[in-house]
C-alpha cells in the first residue's frame, strides 16, 4: 500500500513539474478521474442536466423527464431536499417511470429535463463547476467511496486539473457540453462564458440580472444549510428563443457535506467564495453591457 501510494505521488509530482504536459495529456487524466464525461452524441443537451457518465442517465416519458443512476447521498438529496428544494431541479415519478427504470438498479432519481421543447441551436446551456478545490480525499475516505490510495489518487489529481484550469484561483471553471477541449476551456472560462453571453439578443439586461438573482438564491440558500458540497455545479439554461424562460440550479450533488462533519467550514467556504466569484463576474458582464449601451 505504501510503495502504491509513493508511486502516485510521483507520478504526480513528474506531471506537475513537467513544462511540457499537453492539454491532451491533462484530458486523458481528467478521463481517468471521471472529471470529464463520455460522449454523449444526439443526446448531449439532455446528459448535462446531471454531470457524469452518460451510461447512468435515460430519456424517459418521451424526453420529457430524465432519469439519472446516483450514488445514495445524492439519491436522499434529491428525495429529501429540505430548504434547498427550489435550488435544485425538481424530482418526479409516476408508475409509468417505473417501468422504464425498472433495468437501472437502485438509487435512481427522475427529474423534469429543462431542455424538454428547446431547439438545439436556441439553446444556451452553462454547467460551472463551483469551488476552488473540487475533491476530498478525506470525505472520499469517510464517505467509503474510495481506498486510501483511490482517495489520494482522485485528489491530486483533481488538484492539478483545479490547478491548470485555474479554478484553484477563480473559484469556478466552465464546463462545455459539447465534449470539446475541457481543459483549454476550463482554462479560459472567462473568455469562453463572455463569447456564451454575447449570444444574449434580446431582453439581455433582464436575462442576465434573471441569473444573478437565481445564482444570488443558491447562495443564500446554501449559507442557510446544514449541509455543503464539494464538486457541484450550477447549470444555466436559457432559451435564446424564448429568453424569459432562464433557470439556474444547483446540480452535481454526489459529495454533501453535513454541520457535524470536520470539514463543514472549510468547504462551506469553498463553494460560498466560488459562487460569489460567479456571481461578481455576471455583475461586472451586466455593468460592462450598461457602459457599451451609454
Amino acid at each position: 500500500m505504501v510503495q502504491q501510494v509513493q508511486c502516485m505521488q510521483m507520478k504526480c509530482l513528474n506531471i506537475n513539474n513537467n513544462a511540457s504536459y499537453s492539454n491532451v495529456n491533462l484530458e486523458q487524466e481528467a478521463d481517468i478521474m471521471g472529471v470529464r464525461s463520455e460522449a454523449v452524441g444526439k443526446q448531449s443537451l439532455n446528459i448535462i442536466l446531471m454531470a457524469g457518465h452518460a451510461g447512468n442517465f435515460r430519456e424517459i416519458d418521451k424526453g420529457r423527464k430524465i432519469a439519472k443512476r446516483t450514488n445514495q447521498k445524492e439519491y436522499e438529496m434529491y428525495t429529501n431536499p429540505g430548504g434547498l428544494r427550489d435550488i435544485i431541479p425538481a424530482a418526479e415519478r409516476t408508475n409509468q417511470d417505473n417501468q422504464e427504470i425498472s433495468d437501472m438498479g437502485e438509487n435512481v432519481i427522475i427529474m423534469q429535463n429543462v431542455f424538454y421543447g428547446i431547439q438545439k441551436e436556441s439553446c444556451l446551456a452553462l454547467d460551472i463547476k463551483i469551488g476552488k478545490t473540487t475533491a476530498s480525499r478525506f470525505q472520499l475516505l469517510e464517505s467509503g467511496e474510495k481506498s486510501r490510495a483511490g482517495a489520494l489518487f482522485k485528489e491530486m489529481k483533481l488538484k492539478l486539473y483545479d490547478r491548470y484550469t485555474r479554478s484553484s484561483v477563480r473559484g469556478w471553471r466552465v464546463i462545455p457540453i459539447d465534449n470539446g477541449n475541457r481543459a483549454k476551456i476550463g482554462r479560459n472560462s472567462e473568455i469562453w462564458l463572455r463569447n456564451q453571453l454575447d449570444r444574449i439578443n434580446v431582453n439581455k439586461d433582464a436575462v442576465l440580472k434573471s441569473v444573478i438573482t437565481q445564482l444570488d438564491l443558491i447562495k443564500r440558500r446554501l449559507e442557510q444549510s446544514q449541509k455543503t458540497f464539494i464538486a457541484s455545479s450550477v447549470l444555466i439554461v436559457i432559451d435564446l428563443q424564448h429568453p424569459e424562460n432562464v433557470s439556474a440550479k444547483l446540480i452535481d450533488l454526489a459529495h454533501p457535506i453535513d454541520a457535524n462533519n470536520r470539514l463543514f467550514q472549510k468547504y462551506k467556504e469553498n463553494f460560498n467564495e466560488g459562487i460569489i466569484a460567479l456571481i461578481t463576474f455576471f455583475e461586472n458582464y451586466v455593468a460592462e453591457q450598461e457602459v457599451q449601451v451609454t
